[in-house]
């Protein structure tokens, strides 16, 4: 019988540590759509492991070779060296870069980097998360759980449950694409049909609820696959289902999509500059954008900083009706606002190496990464994903997961 060394041990708990970092990774895509205390102590527990992993001449050189990585890096550096002009105070630059040093979680999981076993953990892990949500969300629905079970605020109109809309729109449009890369991936013609149906069913859960940003998202994604699919074909495919859908909302008019549409359109007609309407969420959001167009005016090159703008935004207001804002429920625009120019070219050159980089995935993957990206494009648009906890820690998991042990240009070549 051999007996283990002080030797054996010490070389043994860099493994031990990748495997629990890897765990963490899995659980966390559990977490994400249901606990943020959970997700915050499966961060604390990868980071934890991931520096008991050493190996850090490997980490940076595998960092270093996905241009993902270092584009998020980019943003995290660009964040903090903001943290030293603009208006907001201490307390609010150490607050704000820590919102957005959750992408430092893609380089986290690049420089382990994970398997292909446990990648797919960890999309299960998600998957299942979602899955269970989506029952209880059609629970709610079908009035099969008391609404007592529940947060407050939840309600068959508006069946969401771990989340608010948005977020819960906006991940149940990624459970709906990753549940039909399972249909395609799959061998067997009832996981097959089981996995399209997960697919559908969690596309109109979508609809169902009030979250336009997952409306807008789902239907982004969609436009995507069916480009993807018929390529040659698509436009006139489009016409043909533009047109089935209006005439399937006909049929609804009363569906919370197409009635959070006509509101949306109606809310942006009624908008008048300087004049909020905290009941008009569109309204509001416009008011949003002009300000911040005016903020940007004042500091067109360096921006206010992090953690500066809400401050930018109160000595803009000050005197008027319109109420203060920390952000302008627009990442476009916030990182305009906060870091000027170069800013918004670190923020769209995540997205941009990302998609570009993507066709270094296997196709499943690639499939994923791309209508991913397209859905927090879509997202970015209409809210400041990296302020919020849940998307932006999804963002980064997301990226992470997926562009971990990306294969080298020169290994494409040979396979």
């Amino acid at each position: 019988m051999r007996f283990l060394t002080h030797a054996d041990t010490i070389n043994a708990r860099p493994a031990r540590a990748h495997a629990t970092a890897a765990w963490a990774a899995a659980i966390m895509g559990g977490t994400l759509p249901i606990s943020t205390a959970g997700d915050n102590l499966m961060l604390a527990l990868v980071v934890l492991a991931w520096i008991f992993c050493g190996d850090w001449r490997g980490k940076w050189q595998r960092v270093a070779a996905n241009p993902p990585s270092l584009a998020a890096l980019a943003f995290v550096a660009l964040a903090a060296l903001g943290t030293f002009w603009g208006l907001g105070s201490g307390a609010a630059r150490l607050h704000y870069f820590g919102k957005y040093a959750d992408l430092a979680l893609v380089a986290l999981l690049v420089s382990l980097p994970l398997t292909t076993g446990e990648k797919r953990r960890a999309l299960a892990g998600f998957a299942l998360s979602m899955g269970i949500t989506l029952l209880l969300s059609y629970g709610l629905k079908l009035g099969l759980i008391p609404l007592a079970w529940l947060p407050e605020g939840r309600t068959p109109d508006n069946p969401t449950i771990f989340k608010l809309h948005i977020t819960h729109g906006m991940f149940m449009a990624l459970a709906s694409l990753l549940y039909l890369v399972y249909a395609q991936e799959a061998s067997d013609r009832r996981w097959r049909l089981l996995w399209s149906a997960a697919a559908l069913l969690a596309a109109a859960n979508v609809l169902m609820t009030q979250g336009r940003t997952g409306h807008l998202a789902l239907l982004a994604i969609a436009g995507y696959l069916g480009f993807r699919r018929f390529r040659s074909r698509f436009t006139a495919l489009a016409v043909i289902a533009a047109l089935l859908a209006l005439g399937a909302v006909s049929l609804f008019p009363e569906s919370a999509a197409l009635s959070r549409l006509q509101t949306g359109i109606q809310e942006i007609r009624d908008w008048q500059p300087g004049q909020p309407d905290l009941a008009s969420s569109m309204g509001t959001r416009m008011q949003y954008y002009a300000t911040t167009l005016e903020i940007i005016a004042d500091h067109p090159l360096a921006g206010v900083g992090t953690g500066g703008f809400a401050n930018a935004y109160q000595d803009k207001t000050v005197g008027t009706q319109i109420p203060p804002s920390n952000n302008p429920h627009n990442q476009y625009l916030l990182a305009l606002a906060q870091f000027g120019p170069v800013g918004l070219i670190v923020l769209l050159a995540i997205f941009v190496v990302a998609w570009r980089t993507a066709r270094r995935l296997p196709p499943s993957e690639a499939l994923l990464a791309k209508g991913f990206l397209i859905a927090f494009a879509i997202g970015n648009a209409f809210n400041s994903f990296l302020l919020d906890h849940a998307e932006a820690l999804m963002f980064a998991w997301m990226l992470g997961v997926l562009y971990s042990g990306l294969r080298r240009p020169d290994q494409m070549r040979t396979t």
